[in-house]
């Protein structure tokens, strides 16, 4: 009798702990389901941060295109006028009096027969109207303001101090380069690591690399190294400088008074 007592005082105290090592258990589960929920939220959360990154790019190439299509459209209808102008009749005292596309509008000028004297008038009107360069012409160049330090792999490279800028292809803040017009490009970087530093770069077109480098310098000495590409291009193909996805680069990428690292690119030929 003494025994069976003596269980059923201690049969409460069993189920506790029985029950208590299995709630435990459960609570650990969940913690341990809910650490791999935020992880992989995590990993989805940087994936579309990489994608609002790239359709921004995107929306900027766009936003270029857009600009460069109505400088352009501009420029075309400004010639129109200047041919318009030229297949009418009027005096050379008339064509004096006009200094802009809006002077040019509905105006009766010159006669079919025009002499050597209303030639001249007529380029030294054309060369003080403030006309665009040509559409066909492309380049730019643009400089790194200040060193890049400590910079990592897949890394773009921002030149940021543009001091040419023919055609407005290149976007100084997200260091890419817009084609507006088709054609033959030259496109061409020069990089100066710091002492002891070491890297990986490469020209991009769109997603292909184009022109790879690997450009290192002592602790003693300093050293430049520059990529070239002669590529084709269509309009909106876009062209920018990074560092290799698969070489962990050293040091930083140097830009000072005494070196300074660049980034150009030019149209030779029409497609």
């Amino acid at each position: 009798m003494a025994v069976i007592v003596l269980c059923l005082m201690f049969a409460p105290v069993f189920v506790t702990y029985v029950f208590g090592n299995s709630e435990n258990i459960d609570i650990n589960s969940k913690i341990l389901l809910i650490e791999k929920t935020i992880e992989a939220q995590g990993i989805e959360i940087a994936g579309l941060k990489g994608t609002v990154k790239n359709q921004q790019i995107e929306i900027n190439r766009l936003n270029e295109m857009v600009t460069n299509l109505h400088e352009m459209n501009h420029i075309g209808a400004f010639q129109t006028n200047e041919i318009n102008l030229e297949s009418k009749n009027g005096s050379e005292e008339d064509l004096h009096s006009i200094n802009s596309p809006d002077d040019a509008t509905g105006y009766i000028g010159i006669d079919d027969n025009h002499d050597n004297t209303n030639k001249e008038s007529r380029e030294r009107r054309l060369l003080t109207a403030n006309v665009p360069v040509q559409p066909s012409s492309v380049a730019f160049y643009a400089k790194l303001s200040t060193s890049e330090q400590n910079i990592g792999m897949h890394h773009p490279i921002v030149f940021d101090h543009v001091t040419l800028n023919v055609g407005n292809g290149y976007n100084k803040h997200s260091g890419a380069f817009t084609a507006p017009k088709s054609g033959i490009y030259v496109f061409t970087s020069l990089l100066f690591p710091s002492r002891g530093g070491n890297m990986a770069v490469n020209i991009f077109k769109n997603s292909e690399a184009i022109a790879q480098i690997f450009t290192e310098a002592g602790t003693d000495t300093f050293s430049g190294t520059t990529p070239v590409a002669v590529i084709d291009m269509n309009v909106g193909d876009i062209v920018f400088v990074r560092t290799s996805s698969i070489f962990q680069p050293h040091g930083d990428v140097n830009s000072n008074v005494n070196q300074k690292s660049s980034f150009a690119g030019w149209k030779i030929a029409d497609l």
